[in-house]
């Protein structure tokens, strides 16, 4: 093989491998990737996560991946921080919890409810806690402790135990 012909070959490799970079960062330019909510400044453990404290950030990701939690801004609202979040970092699901609907050691509505009873009471929640958590109360009566699901409506649901 003549050097004329090696050199034409090079050039023909190094043209190729320029379009195919082109070709790539064109598609890249194309696709802005998914928009994701991070902090603005620093959040601390126990401060609620507000749309004041939060800014849009663009995450390149292959289309094919499953969806980045934070991409909507509704996962991450009224939520409370469970540790430190860094200014435009990826906020992990685990970071954050939501806000606590019944307080400890303030008194709740406990409700009983079977196929042939409805019993309503007072309890004493040992702990705070979410809607849906299930929670040791205590009957101020009795001084029993019995396990609760919180409500929506802050009563505390007794299932059979």
């Amino acid at each position: 093989m003549s050097v004329w012909r090696k050199t034409q070959k090079t050039v023909q490799l190094g043209l190729t491998l320029l379009a195919a970079c082109a070709f790539a960062s064109n598609a890249r330019a194309e696709d802005p990737g998914r928009t994701i909510f991070v902090p603005r400044a620093v959040i601390y453990p126990g401060d609620r996560i507000t749309d004041t404290n939060l800014i849009e950030r663009q995450l390149i990701v292959d289309p094919g991946n499953p969806p980045v939690f934070g991409e909507r801004e509704e996962d991450l609202l009224g939520r409370i921080a469970r540790r430190t979040l860094l200014p435009g970092e990826l906020i992990p699901e685990m970071a954050i919890r939501a806000e606590d609907l019944v307080k400890q050691g303030r008194t709740y509505k406990l409700v009983y409810n079977s196929k042939y009873v409805s019993i309503v009471g007072v309890g004493v929640p040992l702990q705070s806690g979410a809607a849906g958590e299930i929670i040791n109360v205590r009957n101020p009566e009795s001084g029993v402790i019995i396990k609760a699901r919180i409500e929506p409506d802050q009563t505390l649901a007794v299932n059979d135990q």
